[in-house]
């Protein structure tokens, strides 16, 4: 029996929603943004985050107990409606190029997955203009909350030896508002590809070999081991297209970046094959759609530099 035209359509739509699917999936599994993003489901159109300050702490008790406050600050992040459309003609199937139309539905897979790789990288770029919960921005030299001195998370200087080790020591330095050690402990440096060689070799190189003094003739040059060597994951991600360098610590449950996304809407494939007007008009549609937004953890776990060079 002959397979009539309305039998072809049911079957390519349920191959190419499979097909996306499970594109999506592995994908997404092994995305480059869990390297520094967090992903936070939600179910609200704007879900408001109440990042608290360090609860109680064990002190010495003496008669009675001690009252102590806990501080806290109010973020919010609305998200935002994402599409991807596709376009076939209906030609297409009548050619019977179903190889093709599956090569299209795992591109759209990979495009959904790019689009939150581009998010959270430019997220940290982003991080030296949007703000934070505290109020300021996410990378800024004004951090103070409770108890806390000032502190920063900033810096211009170019990515270098020094420069790393300074960040490191900055960042193993925090307090909480009650100006007690974070304990932030630095292991993802993230780069652009313009710096992917310079961070290799900080990160990468067993021996450091420091020339002899300039203008000393005899003096031989000092080779020492790298303090660096194996430290940090080196991320080398190409939407940060200048000299910008982050230094992060990616080790805890929600990382510096974070997506919120919509668990009851999750990144699905539609289309509208069914519907007389897409075969009137010899065309049928493939939409990805999707509801998340880009925001930002806790800037002490990460440091940028906004380097020029």
């Amino acid at each position: 029996m002959a397979v009539v035209t309305s039998d072809i359509l049911l079957l390519t739509q349920a191959g190419i929603k499979t097909e996306f699917n499970g594109a999506y999936i592995a994908a997404n599994e092994k995305a480059d943004w869990r390297t520094i993003a967090t992903e936070l489901p939600t179910t609200l159109p704007v879900q408001k985050y109440a990042w608290l300050g360090r609860g109680a702490v064990m002190k010495q008790f003496n008669d009675e107990p001690v009252e102590q406050s806990v501080r806290e600050d109010s973020y919010q992040l609305s998200d935002i409606l994402y599409k991807a459309d596709l376009a076939i003609d209906r030609r297409t199937l009548e050619d019977d190029q179903y190889g093709l139309l599956m090569i299209r539905a795992r591109e759209l897979a990979a495009e959904a997955v790019r689009h939150w790789n581009q998010l959270a990288f430019t997220g940290l770029t982003n991080g030296f203009s949007q703000y934070a919960y505290d109020g300021q921005y996410f990378f800024n030299a004004s951090h103070q909350e409770g108890s806390s001195p000032t502190q920063s998370n900033i810096s211009t200087a170019s990515l270098s030896d020094s420069a790393l080790e300074a960040a490191a020591t900055t960042m193993m330095s925090y307090v909480d508002d009650k100006g007690i050690p974070l304990h932030i402990v630095p292991d993802t440096l993230v780069v652009g590809p313009l710096l992917a060689r310079r961070a290799w070799n900080l990160v990468s190189s067993d021996v450091v070999v420091e020339p002899g003094e300039t203008g000393t003739a005899g003096v031989p040059a000092t080779n020492y081991r790298n303090y660096f060597m194996g430290r940090y994951k080196v991320v080398v991600n190409p939407y940060i297209t200048g000299y910008q360098w982050f230094l992060l610590d990616a080790s805890r449950e929600v990382k510096p970046i974070f997506i919120q996304s919509r668990s009851d809407v999750p990144i699905t494939m539609e289309t509208d094959m069914d519907m007389p007007e897409a075969r009137i008009k010899e065309q049928y549609r493939f939409t990805v759609r999707g509801r998340y937004a880009q925001g930002y953890g806790l800037w002490q776990m990460a440091y940028g530099s906004n380097a020029t060079s």
